[in-house]
């Protein structure tokens, strides 16, 4: 199913910012410091297990179950 990981980073920065939209930038920021960059997936992008394993690494890291 293309576009996991688009699902999953927007969920991730849904649970991180609780709808404060100050809040979306420097949680970007700290995806692309861990090696995720929000704004390379789209919809129809192929799912890649690497990058999504690693979108849940950093998810339960920041303190959240995306599963």
């Amino acid at each position: 199913m293309p576009g996991k990981i688009k699902s999953l980073i927007t969920r991730l920065i849904e649970l991180r910012t609780k709808g404060d939209k100050g809040l979306v930038a420097p949680t970007k920021i700290k995806l692309i410091m861990k090696g995720i960059d929000p704004d390379m997936y789209d919809d129809a992008s192929p799912d890649n297990p690497v990058v999504i394993q690693r979108v849940m690494t950093v998810a339960k890291e920041m303190g959240f179950n995306l599963e």
